[in-house]
């Protein structure tokens, strides 16, 4: 009779522990990151009244009589499945698309680790990356080359007094096309050149075009050792005499394919030669840079700029710089029947920037965006995988902590070896089927309902027996 009673509470104590999880499932359905548990029950001992029989002399043989003494808690899983994503366009928000865990810690030293899925992260004062309960996110940071540290496990750290040093400009590259239509120079409009004169104060080298001559000008930036900025302007004139002069010009000679740049230092107002000196000018002719097209309508390399399309200009230094000494290439320029665009496209030159914002890419990498428009990798953030994640053990605030069976952490970068790219802006929410908790609940209360009714008709039982006497 008390077999049945004590079978009742085992019942009770079950499901209430099964009750006690779907309702911490339920209480987390909006929490970022978290992982639903299910509790499972199994038999507890069995008491035999009648071991089995084997059949012998003309008899079968006889099952085996067991009496069971009520169930216990088999296990408490977690599922590690993936939960809904939400999209939040905070740039610090993370979501692991695929397998793996961030790695967070609270020593300076970054070896005592907890895991998350969590990736609801910020920016503290220092510019530590930090889960909410102020736990750094462990990453790769980079040495000053830009190349990422991958041997070193640390705490990531974007920070607002990152810099980028000034680049000085070493070439500018010319595309694009001088227009055909373009009128060739006439006695009329013929530039006029004035050189420095010697000794002081010194006379700017001048150089003017007469109204209505036809011409294409662009400008261009460049940057010194010290990211001070200087000004060239480019201007192309049609109409070069064959020995690459400025000459007054008969209007009969077809010199359609021949034209030149005269290339001005904007901040000096002085000309750079056709040797690339600046302000060493002493006539028209002398800086004067050569350009002669091919009937084809392309750069013709050997008779233009030292057959190289290439000239080697020095610009002058100003507030502590040194020299910068400049590859400008017209190589890729064009004389095609439409507008004139030529203009520089690509440079190495810059500023020194500070940070302004950042991007975080799929693979973890850390992009800094800087105040000079430039791009570079400031740290890559890192992730855990685990042979066995269900063995890992939920401690508190979304994190899980090593356990024997969920074995060592193999720590590597998101994307490859099996771990889950990063999505950024993005939240992995709690992955709780709130329908199946509401029917697992159903269940559960069913199921101690039955339990206490064994109880209390064990009770009626015994107060049976116990009347008895009377």
């Amino acid at each position: 009779m008390m077999r049945s009673m004590f079978s009742g509470v085992s019942g009770l104590r079950a499901h209430q522990l099964k009750m006690d999880t779907i309702g911490n499932n339920i209480a987390n359905v909006n929490t970022v990151g978290y992982k639903s548990q299910r509790a499972t029950f199994q038999e507890v001992f069995n008491q035999t009244l009648r071991g089995a029989g084997s059949p012998q002399a003309g008899k079968g043989g006889t099952n085996p009589q067991q009496v069971g003494l009520g169930i216990s808690l088999s296990s408490i899983d977690t599922f590690h499945i993936r939960g809904a994503v939400q999209r939040t366009d905070n740039l610090t928000d993370l979501a692991i698309n695929g397998d793996g865990f961030f790695i967070l810690s609270n020593s300076e030293d970054g070896l005592s680790r907890s895991y998350t899925r969590a990736g609801n992260f910020s920016l503290d004062d220092d510019g530590n990356l930090v889960a909410a309960n102020g736990y750094r996110v462990l990453g790769y940071m980079v040495d000053p080359d830009t190349n990422v540290l991958k041997s070193q496990l640390e705490g990531v750290v974007i920070s607002k007094a990152e810099m980028v040093a000034a680049k000085e400009t070493s070439y500018s590259n010319f595309e694009g096309n001088l227009d055909n239509n373009i009128a060739q120079m006439t006695n009329e409009t013929l530039p006029a050149f004035t050189a420095a004169a010697a000794g002081p104060p010194p006379v700017p080298e001048s150089f003017s075009i007469p109204l209505g001559a036809k011409f294409w000008e662009t400008t261009a930036t460049v940057y010194d050792s010290l990211g001070g900025k200087h000004t060239l302007k480019y201007t192309f004139v049609r109409g070069i005499a064959a020995d690459g002069t400025l000459t007054p010009i008969d209007p009969d000679t077809d010199l359609s394919n021949n034209w030149g740049v005269f290339i001005q230092n904007q901040d000096t107002k002085k000309y750079f030669t056709n040797l690339g000196v600046e302000g060493a000018g002493t006539n028209l002719e002398s800086i004067l840079v050569k350009l002669e097209f091919g009937p084809n309508g392309l750069l013709d390399l050997a008779k233009s700029i030292n057959g190289t399309g290439i000239i080697k200009l020095t610009v002058s230094p100003k507030n502590g710089s040194a020299e910068t000494k400049i590859d400008v290439n017209f190589s890729k320029i064009t004389q095609f029947a439409n507008e004139s665009n030529a203009a520089v496209t690509s440079t190495d030159g810059y500023p020194q920037g500070s940070l302004d914002t950042f991007s975080i890419g799929p693979t973890g990498e850390i992009s800094g965006i800087f105040t000079n428009g430039m791009n570079k990798i400031i740290g890559q953030i890192a992730l855990a995988v685990f042979k066995n994640p269900a063995g890992l053990e939920k401690t508190a605030e979304n994190m899980f902590q090593v356990t024997p069976n969920s074995g060592d952490p193999i720590i590597g970068l998101p994307g490859y070896s099996g771990l889950g790219s990063l999505n950024s802006g993005t939240l992995e929410m709690s992955n709780v089927d709130i329908s199946n908790e509401f029917a697992e609940m159903i269940s559960t209360q069913r199921g101690f309902q039955a339990n206490s009714r064994i109880i209390t008709t064990s009770d009626e039982m015994l107060q049976e027996l116990v009347n008895l006497k009377r």
